[in-house]
């Protein structure tokens, strides 16, 4: 063998050689990474719900008012304690408790509100910082409305417009005073005008139950009815604009405050909004468009109702 061959016998040998412990490096190296991302992924906490009788642990769909239960615990990974649980309502913080614990418990209500749609996001933390989060969604199951986009109602002196209306059997029925006597059962409102000593200039709804005593006179006038029904009225702060977009019962039936009611929606102007509710107990709303005159004159109004 002549020197060169043996020269490059020795290169080729020496090459093989580190190819050999590059390879060795190489995948000592790809074990150590793969060791180390397996060690080094993050476990977070679980967060949980409550399966119990009664308590919201899934998307469900609710009527307004109806009571929401939630019952929630977070748990730790096992190695790194929890720091933080917080709750959001359609993306308000509601709650941001700060903790130092391995579980943490929380049950809590609420109740359904106007909105068509809820989502209540929960959120735990550790003290590493690995993080959950869960949702549940509360869609709203509102009620159907009718509505009558225009009655004009006379008031008691009033010989051309109709000043008494019934929303029963799912109608807006309108009576005159001889009229309404054969129908007492039905009789929602009526109309009038008070103008006393104590109330002046004042176009008022009213129902029979409501004791109005003065304003009908003769064989039919409204105190002489043997069935009386009664309509609770509350004057709203909802704007005209406001009572057009209403679509379901939600805000109708959030509008009307018990600790508010009177029998008698008096004093009435244009652009105001009224929540009402039935003998018969169903809500509505009404919206003043015009008023006009005294005795003779009339009530404008539309109405959304409970159907």
């Amino acid at each position: 063998m002549n020197i060169n061959s043996k020269r490059n016998h020795s290169i080729f040998y020496s090459m093989k050689k580190l190819f050999s412990i590059l390879s060795l490096v190489i995948i000592s190296a790809s074990f150590f990474v793969a060791g180390c991302s397996k060690d080094e992924d993050p476990i977070p906490p679980t967060i949980t719900f409550k399966q119990d009788a009664g308590f919201v642990s899934a998307n469900i769909t609710a009527d307004y008012g109806d009571t929401l239960n939630f019952g929630i615990t977070a748990k730790s990974n096992g190695t790194d304690n929890l720091a933080k649980f917080q709750i959001y309502a359609n993306g308000q913080q509601m709650l941001d408790s700060t903790i130092n614990t391995a579980t943490f418990t929380f049950d809590f209500y609420t109740v359904k509100t106007i909105l068509d749609k809820e989502v209540w996001k929960f959120v735990t933390t550790d003290i590493a910082g690995n993080s959950k989060t869960d949702s549940i969604v509360i869609t709203g199951n509102f009620g159907e409305i009718l509505t009558y986009s225009s009655k004009t109602l006379g008031a008691q002196s009033n010989t051309t417009e109709k000043g008494f209306i019934s929303y029963s059997n799912s109608t807006a029925a309108q009576y005159t005073q001889d009229e309404a006597f054969n129908h007492q059962a039905d009789i929602d409102m009526f109309c009038f005008y008070e103008n006393t000593a104590t109330s002046v200039n004042m176009m008022t709804l009213a129902a029979p139950g409501s004791n109005i005593k003065g304003i009908f006179t003769g064989a039919t006038a409204t105190e002489l009815y043997t069935v009386k029904n009664v309509t609770f009225f509350v004057k709203t702060t909802l704007t005209a604009a406001q009572y057009d977009a209403v679509q379901n019962d939600a805000v109708i039936r959030a509008s009307f405050d018990p600790k508010n009611q009177f029998k008698k929606a008096k004093l009435l102007t244009a652009g105001d909004v009224y929540s009402f509710r039935l003998q018969s107990g169903k809500y509505g709303l009404l919206k003043v468009i015009t008023v006009s005159g005294a005795e003779e004159g009339s009530l404008q109004i539309a109405v959304k109702i409970q159907k």
